[in-house]
């Protein structure tokens, strides 16, 4: 018996169950995840790129707080998350720039800093090529001439195991309990006023989630509220009791590119454009992305492949070599001519929980004691100390989170009936 047990030891449960504990340090809590340990599902195989450039103003609070915190840690805290601030660099084409001038717009309002470097300085710093108007493989790919390259400065990378051992080793010395390689096969509902009668809880009945039901029979009973922050395992346990999730689960792929040249390593090492003298998250106008990893003298590359691609869950995803060759290789060496003939010298693949809009998901199934915490939609990381401060609040049955920003964000504009919708015009 605990006041919660929250299912999934991701970077959404641990930081749920860290908002909890800090608010109400007598809590008792237990964490449940079928992995060895924490952080080993697709947290583990994030590409952990942050920012807080964001037009909307939920994606703004919740990217703002978290990523003010990580920095907190690193910088008061003294925990090293590998956090550096390289920046992202997004390089629209004509019809993109349109698009992403309305963003700016509003980036101006909010006073979010950023600067627009001109072709030929993309050309000079980074070995891009900006004109690709009348080669032939533009026109097979139907790419047009990068227009500019807009630099958001407070953006970078860290590494996500660092950030699950800080979470992991807190939660640790707050008495938070773990069960690993514990798989949930089930929920217990039960009437809050029981009978006594077989068959019990009847459509009739005002009904909780009493328990989660793990390795076929054991019962592990919560006081007060069961969270299911599994990611993309979250709807297969949850349609069984009825429960959407309003999240899916879409494959993505990670490939490591070695600069092993001395062009590819004058990108990695980019100088002028950053205090880390390497290169920012580089994004090109098809939505292909080379974020650097100095630490291992390379870069990771990835695309998000919508149309096409099956909502589908993997239980051990298994990277594709052809989405590389023929997917994004041709994307990346059109622009970056350095990396044609580059072979992934390592790759792997996790899921992203997509939501129906983009958005996290947070809110309570049917009044039964039961939170879902989904939809992170390839901003876990990301957004993850916000989503489990909001996820928190709810769990205490409180209308407001307070961010480690110091601002509010009602807990209901990530629900269902009274969702705050706005379009983001910053998207990747």
């Amino acid at each position: 018996m605990y006041d919660y047990v929250i299912v999934g030891a991701g970077i959404i449960g641990l930081s749920t169950a860290y908002h909890i504990k800090k608010q109400r340090p007598d809590s008792s809590i237990l964490i449940i995840d079928k992995a060895p340990g924490p952080g080993a599902g697709d947290t583990s195989k994030s590409a952990a790129a942050f920012r807080v450039f964001f037009t909307n103003r939920v994606n703004f609070a919740l990217a703002h707080s978290s990523v003010e915190f990580y920095k907190h840690i690193q910088e008061q805290e003294g925990f090293d998350l590998s956090m550096r601030y390289v920046g992202y660099l997004f390089m629209p084409d004509k019809e993109l720039m349109e698009n992403m001038k309305i963003g700016l717009k509003e980036a101006d309002k909010r006073g979010l800093p950023y600067k627009i470097l001109d072709p030929k300085e993309l050309e000079e710093k980074l070995g891009i090529r900006t004109i690709v108007e009348g080669l032939e493989e533009a026109e097979i790919m139907d790419a047009e001439n990068i227009e500019a390259g807009i630099l958001i400065e407070n953006a970078g990378i860290l590494m996500p195991d660092r950030l699950v051992q800080y979470y992991y080793e807190k939660l640790k010395s707050m008495n938070v309990e773990f069960a690993f390689e514990t798989r949930v096969t089930g929920f217990k509902l039960m009437p809050r006023n029981p009978l006594g009668i077989e068959g019990e809880p009847f459509p009739w009945q005002d009904t909780r989630v009493d328990a989660v039901i793990v390795n076929g029979d054991r019962e592990l009973q919560a006081r007060k509220k069961i969270i299911v922050a599994a990611g993309a395992w979250t709807p297969f346990l949850l349609e069984p009791i009825g429960v959407d999730s309003f999240s899916r689960p879409k494959k993505r792929q990670i490939f490591v590119i070695k600069a092993d040249t001395l062009e590819k390593k004058k990108t990695l090492y980019a100088k002028g454009l950053n205090n880390e003298g390497i290169s920012p998250m580089l994004i090109l106008p098809n939505g292909a992305y080379l974020r650097p990893a100095p630490e291992e003298d390379a870069f990771w590359t990835g695309y998000s492949d919508e149309l096409g691609r099956p909502f589908m869950l993997e239980e051990d995803p298994v990277p594709e070599e052809r989405f590389y060759l023929y997917g994004i290789h041709p994307m990346i060496s059109l622009y970056l001519p350095q990396f044609e003939g580059s072979n992934p010298v390592s790759m792997w693949a996790g899921h992203y929980d997509m939501s129906f809009d983009g958005m996290p998901v947070v809110f309570e199934a049917y009044e039964s004691d039961l939170i879902v915490s989904a939809g992170t939609s390839g901003s876990g990381i990301l957004k993850g100390d916000g989503i489990g401060a909001v996820t928190a609040a709810l769990a205490l049955g409180k209308d407001e989170a307070e961010l480690f920003t110091g601002e509010t964000l009602k807990v209901k504009w990530l629900g269902l009936t009274e969702r705050l919708l706005e379009k983001e015009y910053m998207i990747i």
